[in-house]
């Protein structure tokens, strides 16, 4: 099984097909206005949704916790898990992560932390990235300060995560079925991925719990992460997600190819927007 990424700003988050009569994206334009985004706060039930008959893992276990604040000129995601693995061999292991990103509503400007730990090996990363207004006028640049100092050129189609999920509501509001973008989200010391969405006719079933924020109709849409200079071979992994207008996700379910973890609304609520 490949490792298990802490993104999920579409999450990110983040979070996270190839088709190849998709069209490459040309030049990021404007921000995306944040219409109908409701700050709060949800925690996800993981569970096992299938294992290959060749895969070592038989069981997956946990709890995802998402937390998306609006902080005035910006926006504040937090999001943590705990994933325990169990082997047929009889042992197994456990991941645990803390992503903490802010991310200007001007699209240019983001700072991250990462902190995940998996068999007793800790790893940190940290720094923050900037691109020129306006978006796609040139390249950015993120600069990582663990774990250690490096600097990385993004490409001037480059999106941080949250601009990313807001593009992918407005797609779908639009009637869009596809859209491509680079995204980075600072989760590896790499640049921007290739973030490949298709994006299905809105549904409205019930929701997995009952809250006003839930109400209305959702997109379902599966997307595929490519490692950066990879775009042309099989994806890192793949992610369905029931996203909402107002940037809720109903469900989620993570694809590794040889096991499906699925994440499940449990707890929601909706959260204050900061007095500015």
């Amino acid at each position: 099984m490949q490792g298990i990424r802490p993104t999920l700003s579409l999450l990110a988050l983040a979070a996270m097909l190839a088709v190849p009569t998709l069209a490459v994206p040309g030049p990021a334009t404007a921000v995306t206005p944040a219409v109908g985004i409701v700050a709060h706060r949800a925690l996800y039930k993981v569970s096992l949704e299938r294992a290959s008959s060749s895969s070592e893992i038989i069981d997956v276990r946990g709890r995802m916790g998402f937390e998306w604040r609006d902080d005035c000129d910006g926006w504040a995601i937090e999001q943590r898990y705990l994933m325990s693995f169990s082997r047929a061999s009889g042992d197994g292991y456990e991941v645990t992560s803390k992503y903490t990103t802010w991310e200007a509503k001007s699209g240019d400007a983001y700072r991250f932390i990462v902190e995940r730990e998996r068999g007793g090996g800790a790893e940190r990363i940290a720094g923050r990235a900037i691109m020129p207004l306006p978006l796609g006028s040139g390249d950015g640049k993120a600069t990582f300060t663990e774990p250690q100092s490096e600097q990385i050129l993004l490409s001037a189609d480059t999106l941080m995560p949250t601009e990313h999920t807001l593009r992918l509501i407005a797609e779908a509001q639009q009637g869009k079925r596809f859209f491509r973008a680079t995204v980075f989200d600072g989760s590896e010391v790499e640049p921007g991925s290739l973030v490949s969405a298709v994006i299905g006719a809105a549904r409205s079933d019930p929701p997995p719990i009952e809250h006003p924020a839930l109400t209305g109709s959702y997109w379902p849409m599966r997307l595929a992460f490519f490692k950066p200079g990879h775009a042309e071979s099989q994806p890192d992994f793949e992610m369905s997600v029931d996203l909402l207008a107002n940037g809720i996700a109903r469900r989620m379910l993570l694809d590794y190819g040889d096991i499906r973890v699925a994440m499940t609304l449990d707890r929601l609520e909706t959260l204050d927007t900061k007095a500015c």
